[in-house]
């Protein structure tokens, strides 16, 4: 027991400067006001009409994909009979309408927003009484006294809730019987879907409906997962955002990280650190540079030669984060380089007992190393990873007990360790084709009674 209050002391002595445990960051993000909610996927859908009427496609009605997930009409469409062919676009998402009665009036009243049964996220929400509709405002920002606004915010344990202001203060307070209208809309996010995959109408209202066939044409744009946990752990070493404004210390990093928190590599970097690695240029003045890929890799990626993207031919998550960074200093001018992948070479020789098999030591040594620093790991994220030797020994030590046993021991040595992560749209990460791990046994006596 003293044992384990040791380590929680020694954690605790460290939470200040390294979030460790999965309550503080928890309550790091809390503090930030991230919500733990999804973006939905919009998908362009093609249908095929064989019935001898034409049908017209109504905004609202609802549809089922191929594993039974509900997707919303957004846009019309007038399919011709007799084999006419139309698109139309859908979200995938559901509403569910909450009645909620104030059930006395108190200062900053909070709904708390129900978890769906259907492992589903959070998308939207939009709240109304008999007078309209509320607006959504970020922290009461730039809100005056009487102003019919709210705001969501998660705690530490990732309850949504919907908060209203202070009579004569911020915002409007919510009087005693106020009757309130919650349009609580949910989805599932990152869908992945082929080309062709079925489509159905959730409910059918005559004949002619069952001869309409219904399939996907193109994903318009990936919806986003809720942010995990890993990610949630990388931003809590940021230094606390004011209103999420990166103008403040000018993270701009945290703000499209956190913005986008399902890029597989973003690297966001100054002037500054543009003429240090490639010289001084006047087109330099004044700009933020970034390299970064989005969770479906539709941008480009080069081997060994960085190329800067013209502006005609920035995807949608790329324009999309211009639009970001725009919204929150729109004095900087933003430049995309393609992401230069640069594997991490490392090699371990490791000796151990031959109480144990070599062959399983060598897989646990590689499973540890492309955990901490594979290509989906939280670090490899980011651009100018380097990859620490006490870091490694550390490592290798807690995920692999049979390098601490007697006189086991290991050597590593990382490549280019001095001149790694120069430039920072080095994507840099360990794979299998950039490790070499060789493990021998040796009889090795550990002191022990018997």
């Amino acid at each position: 027991m003293l044992a384990m209050q040791s380590a929680q002391i020694e954690v605790a002595q460290n939470e200040p400067f390294q979030k460790t445990r999965d309550s503080t960051v928890l309550a790091d993000a809390a503090m930030r006001g991230i919500v733990p909610k999804a973006t939905a996927t919009r998908a362009l859908i093609k249908v095929t009409n064989k019935s001898g009427s034409a049908f017209s496609v109504e905004t609202g009605r609802n549809l089922l994909d191929s594993m039974g997930r509900l997707w919303v009409i957004a846009t019309p469409a007038q399919v011709e009979a007799d084999g006419g062919i139309a698109t139309f676009e859908a979200v995938q998402s559901r509403t569910e309408t909450i009645k909620h009665t104030v059930s006395e009036s108190e200062p900053f009243y909070s709904i708390e927003i129900p978890q769906s049964e259907d492992e589903d996220y959070l998308c939207a929400l939009d709240v109304s009484d008999a007078d309209g509709p509320y607006e959504y405002r970020d922290r009461y920002v730039n809100t005056e006294p009487g102003e019919r606004v709210y705001h969501v915010e998660a705690d530490d344990r990732q309850r949504i809730y919907c908060r209203f202001g202070v009579e004569d203060v911020v915002g409007v307070q919510l009087g005693t019987g106020t009757e309130l209208t919650l349009s609580v809309s949910y989805s599932f996010g990152a869908i992945d879907l082929e080309a062709g995959s079925p489509f159905s109408l959730e409910y059918t209202y005559n004949e002619s409906e069952n001869n309409l066939d219904f399939s996907l044409s193109n994903i318009i744009s990936l919806g986003q997962n809720p942010i995990e946990f890993s990610v949630l752990k990388d931003l809590a070493r940021y230094p606390s955002i004011y209103d999420s404004n990166a103008v403040f210390l000018g993270e701009f990093d945290f703000l499209v990280r956190r913005n986008f928190p399902t890029l597989q590599f973003l690297s966001v970097w100054n002037e500054t650190l543009e003429e240090q690695v490639r010289g001084s240029s006047i087109d330099n003045i004044n700009c933020l540079f970034i390299a970064c890929l989005s969770a479906d890799g539709s941008e480009k990626t080069s081997e060994n030669l960085t190329e800067e993207i013209e502006v005609e031919d920035l995807t949608g998550t790329q324009r999309s984060i211009v639009e970001r960074i725009k919204a929150a200093d729109d004095s900087y001018r933003v430049r995309f380089f393609t992401p230069v992948i640069s594997p991490i070479e490392i090699t371990v020789t490791a000796r151990v007992s031959t109480s144990y098999v070599a062959t399983e030591i060598k897989e646990k040594i590689i499973e540890a190393l492309l955990s901490e620093y594979g290509k989906e790991a939280a670090c490899s994220r980011r651009g100018q990873n380097r990859i620490l030797y006490r870091r490694v020994y550390s490592l290798l030590r807690e995920k692999v007990p049979a390098l601490t046993e007697g006189e086991s021991d290991m050597t590593v040595v990382i490549k280019d360790y001095d001149t790694q992560a120069s430039k920072p749209e080095l994507w840099r990460f360990v794979d299998k084709d950039s490790l070499n791990v060789s493990v021998s046994t040796a009889n090795i006596t550990t002191p022990s009674w018997g």
